[in-house]
Parts: structure tokens; sequence; C-alpha cells
């Protein structure tokens, strides 16, 4: 290898994203992944013979229409079929479904309170005016406290402004008591306020996290999520492409060891082999933690970034179940297959069931009975499985992580087998694999395995992600900039951090700062 204008850390969906950008500025940009496999943690695996799986994340919806388009994925393999019903929730009244059309959903939440249905509207509405900020808010860096209220102005209105506001610092769960009456419709709601973060509804800042995961769109559809052919992998794949494309060097298999600064400026990488590649600038796409308690262990920096960084809240709380079925799971409608097998299937009682997993999980490690969300993979795509093979993940928290996890794995395993079998006594994997915290950290190389690097908390969004100090991807040495998922917007899919961390570097370059 030679020396590079710019060298990335991690050939994860934002390392991806900013090694394009960085390209077609002219800049001579190299991908270091440690992996056989591109994607970090957005990525597809054959597990079993013929058998392939999404072992990070594994819907779609949040990557920028933006960055779809500059970067032409599209033309570049990638195809998206949006999920619809987007969640199923089982219920003794033949369960609840959320469809992407209101009219359809509100019917279905009749069922269980006029009311809810009626509001459901309001509701709706509320995140479709939160949406047409999201590119505002997430294509560049975090507001500062003095351009706070030119975001808010932008709502349109000061009841619209301040209903944002109330977003960003509020808790999900009186957010959902304000809207509904009904446990089920709040159950089916309420998942995305507690994805990847270890708080229950009830906390500050779940409001946010809920908004975080609602604001996406498939295909031109608002607020819809969707299965790419291929499996997540198929995403990364579509950005290596055009990275390469763009004259991106991408190298797997290459583990970097240490950044390596000179007179506190990065000046590139030492490889686990001890190979020595230099460059101008290093975007870490690796978490914080790893990059500057790990990657930098041999840079001089002030004990004052180095404790705040470790006092980082990135204890990883969300497991996996991935495998296989030979039969659909019959949620009370046959084995035959039924809208829920396309949709994600909700294993929420109630609210306070996500209260009661977290305080489980707070005095014990773990959930007596972890909320799940269940997806079948490959309904609309036959490229995962050969026929009669039916490919699922199941996402569930809370986990805490932890050294001895591997102990655990069979109790996790019945723990969650038994409270599937609740609502689908024919579940039954043929061959299954369990992904704890401790998994997810050997496998991805994120600290302590949490999926959003950090904890989405107020006190670690914003101009707090991922410090004070650091807010705009540039950190206190000069030339290493961060780029993923534990800065401003946070975690998923988005691309977000990637372009907003290119954006950045090439705006320092052309100031000559």
């Amino acid at each position: 290898m030679s020396s590079y204008d710019v060298i990335i850390v991690g050939g994860g969906h934002n390392g991806l994203v900013a090694a394009s950008y960085l390209a077609m500025n002219g800049m001579k940009v190299a991908v270091l992944e440690r992996r056989p496999i591109i994607g970090g943690a957005c990525t597809t695996e054959e597990l079993w013979p013929g058998i392939k799986v999404s072992t990070g994340a594994y819907v779609l919806s949040l990557l920028r229409p933006k960055i779809i388009k500059d970067l032409n994925l599209y033309q570049r393999g990638l195809k998206v079929k949006i999920k619809d019903p987007g969640l199923f929730l089982p219920t003794s009244k033949g369960g609840l479904y959320i469809w992407s059309d209101l009219k359809k959903t509100q019917r279905e939440i009749e069922k269980y309170s006029k009311r809810d249905a009626e509001f459901y509207a309001k509701w709706s509405d509320l995140w479709e005016k939160f949406s047409y900020l999201a590119d505002i808010f997430m294509l560049n860096p975090p507001p500062q406290l003095d351009q706070l209220s030119n975001l808010f102005g932008g709502m349109g209105n000061e009841e619209d402004s301040l209903s944002f506001l109330r977003v960003v610092l509020s808790d999900a769960k009186s957010m959902l008591n304000e809207y509904f009456e009904s446990e089920e419709v709040k159950s089916a709601l309420a998942e995305d306020s507690v994805v990847g973060t270890f708080s229950p509804p009830s906390a500050p800042g779940t409001a946010y996290v809920l908004a975080h995961h609602v604001i996406g769109e498939v295909n031109g559809v608002k607020g819809a999520w969707g299965y790419p052919e291929g499996g997540m992998g198929s995403v990364t794949q579509s950005l290596m492409i055009a990275a390469k494309e763009n004259g991106v060097d991408v190298f797997l298999n290459t583990r970097v060891d240490e950044i390596l600064v000179h007179n506190g400026k990065a000046v590139g990488v030492k490889l686990d082999n001890g190979k020595v590649i230099n460059s101008k600038y290093v975007l870490s796409n690796a978490d914080p933690k790893t990059t500057f308690l790990k990657l930098l262990r041999n840079a001089e920096l002030e004990s004052r970034y180095l404790n705040r960084i470790a006092s980082l809240k990135t204890e990883g709380v969300s497991f996996k179940i991935v495998g296989y079925l030979e039969e659909l799971p019959d949620f009370g409608h046959g084995k035959n297959l039924s809208p829920e097998h396309g949709s994600s299937i909700l294993i929420i009682d109630s609210l306070e069931h996500l209260e009661k997993s977290y305080a489980d999980a707070v005095a014990t490690g773990f959930s007596k009975r972890p909320w799940l969300s269940i997806n079948i993979l490959n309904i609309n795509d036959q490229t995962l499985a050969p026929s009669g093979y039916f490919v699922f993940s199941i996402f569930g928290q809370y986990l805490r992580y932890s050294r001895k996890l591997d102990e655990k794995k069979e109790e996790i395993y019945q723990t969650v087998l038994e409270e599937i079998r609740e609502y689908a006594p024919n579940f039954r994997p043929v061959k299954y694999e369990v992904l704890t915290p401790l998994d997810i950290e050997r496998r991805f190389g994120i600290w302590e395995g949490n999926i959003f690097h950090l904890d989405m908390t107020p006190d670690q969004m914003l101009f707090f992600r991922p410090t004070e100090f650091m807010n705009k991807y540039r950190t206190p040495i000069k030339g290493l900039y961060l780029c993923g998922a534990g800065t401003h917007p946070g975690g998923g899919v988005t691309g977000a951090p990637g372009y907003n961390a290119a954006m950045t570097l090439l705006d320092d370059v052309k100031r000559g700062s």
C-alpha cells in the first residue's frame, strides 16, 4: 500500500459513505476493514449452507435519500422492498397491524379504540412534520445552542417548534399516554423508543429515540421500513461498489492496531502485522472508546479528554437470535403466508412490559420476559434461502453486557423460545445462533456491543455526541475525525455521520485548517 490523503478505519456503512464523498472531491482514499467481509454491522453472512442472514442491522429506512441519489446506489444494485404492514402485534382480537396507509391502520386501531384511531392521524401528522426537518437535522453537524431557535423555527410556527423541542426532551411513555388509551396501540408504537438504549420508555429522551426511528423512508414512502434484497449486506455492497468506482482502495482482513500521531497530528496507521501506512488525514469509523482508548493508546492526550471518553455510556443491552425454520410461525392466522410474516412481529404486552423488562435487567442483567421484534427476512427475497426455508431475525432487550454472557446463551434462547411459543406454538428453529452484546463486540468490534456505539440519551445527543469537546466530527488531534454512529445524529443505517464527517474534512481542507 502506498500513502494516502485519507485512511478510513473500518468498512462500515458510514466509513464507505465518507470514502465516496472524499474520493469524489479528488482525494486518494483507502478503507481498511478488519473482517473478511465489508459492512461492519450492516452485513449479510452465510451462517449455514445456502442460508444467508443479516447478523447485525436487519431492516432499512434511515439511509438518507440524498446519499442514495448522490452515490447512485439503486443503479449499483440496491433494491428495497417496503415492509407493509410495518408492524404486527399479536393480540386476543386477531392482532394489530400497522400499515403504511393511514386509513387502513385506523380501521385496525378501531378494533381497540375509536378514539385512538382518530388520534393516530394526529400522531402521524406530528412525525410527518418532523420528517421534513430530517435532512436538515441529520445531514449537518449538530446545531449549537445559539442555532437551536433557527432549527425550531423551521417547523413553521411556535406550536410546532415547541412540539419539536418537547420530543427532544420528553419520554415516550408520556407522549404515548397523551395520544392513546389502548395498551395494544401503545405497545405497537413504543418499540422504537427503546431500541438499542438502556432506558425504559419512561426515561427522558426516549421520545427523541422514537423520533429518530420514524423519520426515515423507503422508495419515497415516508416513515416506511423495508428489506433490502440480499439482506442488509446489499446496502454496504452497493456502497463499496460506489467507493471503488470513485477510486477508493478497499482492503479486507486488514486490522488497524494503532492510529499514529506525531506532534499532535494524525499521520497514518499501523496494522497488526506492523506495517505502517501514511496519510494526511484519518477518519475513524470505530466507536469513540475503541478509537481513543485502544487505537490512540500511545498518543499524548489530555486526561480530561480521556476521562470524558471513558465515562461515556456504552453498555450494550441488545441481543439477536438468527436462524431458519421449515414452516411459517402461526400467530393466529395459520401456517400459510399471512401479512404479519412480512412485518416486524412485536412481542410486547404493554408499556409496563417494557418497564418491567428494563427493571429486571437492572436487577439481574437479563429480562425475565424480554421484549422482542421478529422478522422473517426472506418472504419476498429468494436470494437468502432455498425454497421451503424461512430465515428469521429476532431482536430483543434487555441483556446487559458481561464477559460471562457465553454461559447464558442457552438460557437466553430457551427464555425467548418459550415467550414466542405463547403466541406461535409451532415456532421451531432448525438451526439458530444467539448473538449477545459480547458477541456483537467480538464480531463487529463495537465496545461492549452497543449497537449505536453510545446510548442515545439526552446527555449523549446533539452537541454532546460523543462529547462537548468533539461534537463536530473533529477531535483534539489535528487531522483525525470521527465518522461513526458515536457522532451526530447517532445510530442506525443512516449514512449521515459518514457524510457529515466527509463534509467537515473537505471544509477544513478548503479553509486550510
